[in-house]
């Protein structure tokens, strides 16, 4: 087999739904946009999700500006994080949080695993899922490595909070409609984020509690 490089430009796609607030720190959601053969549940489950965000987020008008970024070259060394991330260094602190929403959201059978930068968002994040009675197979320490994209905001200092499913057809053909995911999950999913990411957007992680099944 025998391969070509050839030159390409790619492209993020970017949206932010104005404060009422403008004294607030903001919220940013990211999600990769782009992959391997047609990542129906690796990058398709994923856009739901932040799409489905981004819906209620335009529908309330919520006091916190909301940043919404879909990134192209994750398959390529992150590369659309990079330009996204230099023209906004400042967004790196001030964000009240990064919402990555990781790969494979909703594929049939699959555990979770979640990672957060620190207490308050960890227990957002699982109260969140809570509410659609989602429950949370793995946690990772707040020290380790980030994953994806995320890692540039770790590295930066910023907070964050990262959700993803493990996969049983993870960079291969057969991450492919109808197969690869549950759509009646991953709406559980998509619901329990946008309504999370609303909270997140109107009151920040202050007095964030443990959901009770924890």
């Amino acid at each position: 087999m025998r391969g070509q490089r050839v030159p390409a430009q790619p492209s993020n796609v970017t949206a932010h739904i104005a404060s009422s607030d403008p004294n607030l720190a903001p919220l940013v959601i990211t999600t990769p946009r782009s992959g391997w053969w047609q990542c129906v549940s690796e990058q398709g489950s994923r856009l739901v999700c932040w799409l489905e965000i981004m819906r209620v987020q335009a529908t309330a008008k919520p006091s916190r500006t909301c940043h919404f970024v879909a990134m192209s070259g994750h398959e390529l060394g992150f590369m659309g994080m990079n330009p996204y991330v230099k023209r906004r260094q400042d967004l790196v602190k001030r964000a009240e949080a990064w919402v990555f929403l990781g790969s494979d959201i909703g594929q049939p059978r699959q555990p979770n695993l979640i990672h957060a930068s620190d207490d308050a968002l960890e227990h957002w994040l699982l109260a969140a899922l809570a509410k659609q009675g989602l429950p949370v197979d793995a946690k990772g320490p707040h020290s380790s490595k980030a994953r994806g994209e995320t890692a540039e905001i770790q590295r930066g200092g910023g907070r964050f909070v990262t959700l993803a499913c493990a996969s049983s057809v993870f960079h291969n053909v057969g991450d492919r409609w109808p197969e690869a995911v549950d759509v009646s999950l991953l709406a559980r999913y998509a619901h329990a984020l946008a309504e999370g990411a609303l909270e997140l957007a109107e009151h920040g992680t202050s007095g964030q509690a443990l959901p009770p099944s924890v």
